[in-house]
């Protein structure tokens, strides 16, 4: 029996293929050869293609072509696979689909097929972002997702790839750790900031609002510090409202800043701007 694999590593839609090839021969005289592809294709790599054919010849065996092909789809909702073989006069064609589903306090959502110990990522506003080192998996469109294996009693480190977010979408953190028991959903949630991005100045009077000053908005308690010369980044701001600004207790180390965001050109994920604070 003779054989061979390639394999394919270059930077084209096929870099993770494969081809083979085998010819062996009996003791009778007959022949057999096998060629295939096969590989991953998409960005995450969660579509397997298989493609094989078969010869045989001479011998006492029955000649003819033989083959199969096959696809599987691992998704954010679940898997599917389809596959078509052939070999003689008979032909058959197959298809399948698998998946979970967890009902929890939030709503339904629906993931791959689940093991005994999974974990629920909860991540409200934060669509359609991708799972690091989890195949096919991402957020759906109110920002959850089932990752359907975890550790028990383990250490889970869940991280979202933030290369995947919105442009009006920012994350307090981009990884949780969860420690499930057996049998357990645990809960992996994230806080998403939803709005526009701002790195602005602040003026109180003639000066700049002092260093550490605290800056809050709506519902956004956490706060984000004054760096030097009074400029701020913030996050998850409405088109306009109000700023508070507290750098200490009497009622001159505190203002309000009136804001409105100018329309976002494309492309542009950073607003600038200059504040007076009052």
């Amino acid at each position: 029996m003779k054989g061979f694999d390639y394999n394919n590593d270059d930077e084209s839609a096929f870099r993770n293929s494969n081809a083979s090839y085998s010819m062996s021969n009996d003791l009778k005289g007959g022949m057999t050869n096998l060629s295939g592809v096969y590989g991953t294709l998409l960005p995450d790599n969660n579509l397997n293609y298989s493609v094989q054919v078969g010869n045989t010849q001479g011998g006492n065996t029955s000649s003819g072509t033989s083959g199969y092909s096959s696809l599987n789809y691992r998704g954010a909702y679940g898997n599917t696979n389809v596959g078509y073989s052939r070999s003689g006069d008979s032909s058959q064609i197959y298809y399948g689909m698998s998946g979970g589903i967890i009902a929890h306090a939030d709503g339904i959502t629906f993931g791959q097929p689940l093991g005994d110990t999974i974990v629920l990522v909860k991540a409200p506003g934060a669509d359609n972002v991708k799972i690091e080192n989890q195949t096919g998996i991402h957020t759906d469109w109110r920002g959850y997702a089932i990752l359907p294996f975890a550790t028990e009693y383990r250490e889970n480190r869940v991280a979202l790839n933030a290369n995947s977010l919105a442009d009006n979408v920012e994350l307090d953190e981009t990884v949780v750790t969860v420690i499930p028991t057996h049998g357990a959903i645990a809960r992996a949630t994230f806080n998403a900031q939803i709005g526009g991005k701002v790195l602005m100045t602040l003026k109180y009077g003639n000066k700049s609002v002092p260093f550490g000053a605290i800056v809050t908005h709506g519902e956004n308690k956490n706060g984000s510090i004054v760096a030097e010369n009074g400029q701020v980044y913030l996050t998850g701001l409405p088109q306009s409202g109000k700023l508070q600004v507290s750098w200490g207790n009497d009622k001159n180390s505190n203002c309000i800043v009136d804001y409105k965001l100018p329309a976002v050109s494309p492309g542009t994920l950073l607003n600038q701007q200059t504040a007076i604070c009052r």
